[in-house]
């Protein structure tokens, strides 16, 4: 008889979290299910239950007296995973992940293990917030290699960029070390991750003394709706659901979102202007744009915090023969037709757009319509056609689509460097 997957719970969260602590409890439980923990330092971990010494048997390796086991990661984590799911003496195997990994890669890394996934299954994402310091984080301007803890030479993240994933791949944000910021500040802080994540489930908590039960055997991972469950995205398709999701957590008023829509292109020079200006109270920034200069190829805007970049994200079906597109795919033609403007037979417009989300704190929409509006082309630019657009001015740098391969800000001190990235001030 086959047996059933193993739960996968993957922990992640910034420095000083709190994840270690949240690992301790869940090792520590007297409920009964026996968890096998892989963490970064085995020695983080307190290990302590009932102040009974644990049953050491090797120095990267720890089993309790409850039946629990803790193991010290590896260079080779899935086969270590894989060793343990086999052993068929654990209920479940929780993952914490190192301060700037990004939980998404971690899924997706086991999920495509082919002998793992016989094995075990993700079963709960959950990320640890840091109810005293995330805001001063997330405004943060620094990159990784600032704070010396960049993964490699090229690992060229800000902090505000690892949050954010931590953040919007989630199924459980454990708010810990409530107890370190005043009731007014947590309700506002829970409003924002609301607006962030919103399809994720909030626990507060202090010394990650969360409930096991909420982060162990949940089953509350779904690839689709985890991966998708970010709340600009959620905002692009279904921006009233999201906005009732949201308001469950705003007790407090301030936390709100803006979606920008227009099917004219932008002039370069102006929304490369507006790059550059101070983008008071936006926390996070995402969506499409569309060039005047670059009109097959739409553009990607990713801004959480104070990083901010622009970038290629590919070729505009309408800018390709209607030859090229795929054949037999119902679903992706749905998608495309529910993008196009006007008939499908006119590929002047297609399915270029603007297609921009702002969620923030006291925005005003009004002047941020206008904003964006301003960057249009006028009714004279206009009428230039393509051919005329392409002597715009535009100082964005060259998009080249095989280089871009991920959705990360580049941090620089000043306004921008040779690859058009930049921070805003806040």
């Amino acid at each position: 008889m086959n047996q059933p997957l193993l739960p996968v719970t993957v922990i992640s969260g910034f420095l000083g979290a709190g994840k270690t602590a949240l690992v301790d409890q869940i090792l520590s439980n007297r409920a009964g299910p026996r968890i096998a923990a892989i963490v970064p330092d085995l020695a983080a971990v307190r290990l302590d239950i009932d102040n009974a010494a644990p049953v050491t048997t090797g120095a990267s390796r720890v089993e309790l007296p409850n039946g629990c086991a803790c193991v010290e990661a590896d260079e080779d984590v899935l086969e270590q995973m894989l060793e343990l799911a086999s052993a068929n003496r654990f209920d479940a195997i929780v993952i914490e992940a190192a301060a700037v990994d990004e939980p998404l890669r971690i899924v997706e890394s086991i999920i495509d293990d082919g002998s793992l996934a016989e094995r075990a299954s993700i079963d709960t994402a959950v990320t640890v917030i840091d109810a005293a310091n995330f805001m001063r984080d997330y405004a943060s301007t620094d990159a990784l290699s600032e704070r010396g803890i960049a993964t490699h030479d090229d690992d060229d993240r800000t902090i505000v960029e690892v949050l954010i994933e931590q953040v919007e791949f989630a199924d459980m944000l454990v708010i810990n070390k409530a107890d370190l910021v005043s009731p007014d500040d947590l309700i506002h802080l829970q409003a924002i991750l609301a607006a962030l994540n919103p399809r994720a489930v909030q626990i507060v908590s202090s010394y990650g003394n969360a409930p096991i039960e909420e982060v162990v055997r949940t089953a509350r991972f779904d690839y689709d709706a985890t991966s998708n469950g970010a709340g600009w995205l959620a905002l692009l398709h279904d921006p009233i659901s999201h906005e009732d999701k949201a308001d469950e957590h705003a007790e407090q008023p301030g936390v709100g979102h803006f979606v920008y829509r227009a099917r004219r292109p932008f002039h370069p020079e102006r929304l490369w202007a507006l790059l550059h200006e101070e983008w008071k109270g936006v926390l996070r920034g995402k969506g499409f744009f569309w060039l005047a200069t670059r009109n097959d190829i739409g553009g990607s805007l990713s801004q959480a915090g104070g990083a901010c970049r622009p970038a290629p994200a590919g070729t505009w079906w309408a800018a390709q023969d209607r030859s090229e597109w795929p054949e037999g795919d119902a679903e992706l033609m749905d998608e495309i037709a529910a993008d196009w403007y006007g008939d499908m037979d006119d590929f002047t417009i297609g399915d270029r757009r603007q297609e921009l989300v702002l969620i923030g704190v006291d925005l005003d929409r009004s002047q941020w319509r206008a904003k964006f509006d301003a960057c249009l082309l006028t009714d004279d630019e206009y009428a230039l056609g393509a051919e005329g657009w392409r002597t715009l001015a535009d100082p964005f740098p060259a998009w080249d689509l095989e280089d871009d391969d991920h959705d990360h800000a580049h941090h620089h001190d000043h306004d921008h460097d040779d690859d058009g990235h930049h921070h805003h001030r806040h």
